[in-house]
């Protein structure tokens, strides 16, 4: 789970937009919402469906998006380059060797720099609400960004 605990974040931040994606599409039997093609960006639905943005707001949250989306999708990739390096050394070692060290270090330090950079999406992203949009914003996407699902003590015998 320590390995996989940030893939999950992401898988399930996939989940939930192609969710509320597929379900707004079906609902509304169009692709366009306030002149945006929302198609390739349906995680987008639910702030302006749930969240009840405005034009001007949802123009403001696409073009963070969009600006943001490169930046995650590097991230993930050098995740998953990471995974992979300690994967390899893992099984090839029986004691924690300095390459080993080095690429846990480097795997820890990725994540943090994941996270931090998540979170100031997030909170970017809040600041174009108004206040009970963003708080609720907030209240949905902080609980993924602040996954301690991996080293919460009632997890621990899950690893």
């Amino acid at each position: 789970m320590k390995r996989g605990g940030f893939v999950l974040i992401i898988a399930l931040l996939a989940g939930l937009v192609a969710f509320y994606g597929l379900r707004w599409q079906r609902e509304r039997g169009h692709n366009y919402r306030s002149g945006i093609a929302l198609d390739s960006m349906p995680e987008l639905t639910w702030l302006e469906d749930d969240l009840g943005l405005s034009e001007a707001q949802v123009i403001q949250v696409r073009d963070l998006h969009q600006a943001y989306r490169p930046k995650c999708v590097e991230m993930c990739r050098r995740i998953a380059a990471a995974h992979h390096k300690i994967t390899t050394i893992a099984s090839a070692n029986n004691a924690i060797s300095e390459e080993y060290h080095a690429a846990l270090k480097a795997h820890a330090e990725l994540h943090l720099e994941c996270q931090e950079s998540m979170l100031q999406h997030l909170y970017q992203t809040a600041a174009t609400l108004r206040p009970e949009q963003a708080s609720r914003y907030l209240k949905t996407m902080l609980p993924f960004a602040l996954d301690f699902s991996h080293s919460e003590p009632s997890n621990l015998h899950d690893h």
